[in-house]
C-alpha cells in the first residue's frame, strides 16, 4: 500500500509540473482562426473558397518586449496538391512594450485553398509555442 501512495504522489507531482510549464510556455490566449476578419470564435473547418484565413491572438505577459513572434501557415496534408507539411507563408512581428495582440492572414490562392488539413504555428524567438489545427473542405 505504501508503494502505491508513492506512485500516486509522483504522478500527481509530474502532472502538476506538466500543467505549470504548459501554462507558462504558451504566451498566447484567445487564438482565433476564421475566414472573417476580427471574428469572435474559431472555425475549425473553413470553405475552400474563403477569400482569406485570419489568425488573431492575445499576447500574454510571458512574451517580453523585444521578442519576435512568427506565424507560420502550414499545409499539413492536401492530398498531394502540396508536399506534406509545406510552409505556405510566414509573417514575423517584433513585439514592443505596449503590444498585446498579433494578427496574421493568408490570402486565397487563385484556384482556392486545396482541401485538406492545415495548421498555424506561433513561435517566439524561434521556439514553437502554439500550433492551431484547422481544415479546408
Amino acid at each position: 500500500m505504501h508503494n502505491i501512495t508513492k506512485v500516486l504522489r509522483a504522478i500527481t507531482f509530474a502532472a502538476a509540473l506538466s500543467s505549470t510549464s504548459v501554462a507558462w510556455a504558451s504566451g498566447f490566449e484567445n487564438i482565433i482562426i476564421s475566414n472573417t476578419k476580427d471574428a469572435d470564435e474559431t472555425q475549425t473547418t473553413l470553405p475552400a473558397d474563403s477569400a482569406a484565413i485570419y489568425l488573431s491572438a492575445e499576447v500574454t505577459d510571458d512574451i517580453g518586449s523585444g521578442s519576435k513572434i512568427t506565424v507560420s501557415w502550414i499545409a499539413v496534408d492536401t492530398n498531394g496538391v502540396a508536399p506534406a507539411n509545406y510552409k505556405i507563408d510566414e509573417a514575423s512581428f517584433d513585439i514592443g512594450s505596449l503590444e498585446d495582440h498579433v494578427d496574421s492572414s493568408l490570402s486565397k490562392p487563385n484556384a482556392g485553398f486545396p482541401v485538406g488539413k492545415y495548421e498555424a504555428v506561433l513561435s517566439v524567438d524561434g521556439k514553437v509555442m502554439e500550433t492551431v489545427d484547422f481544415s479546408i473542405k
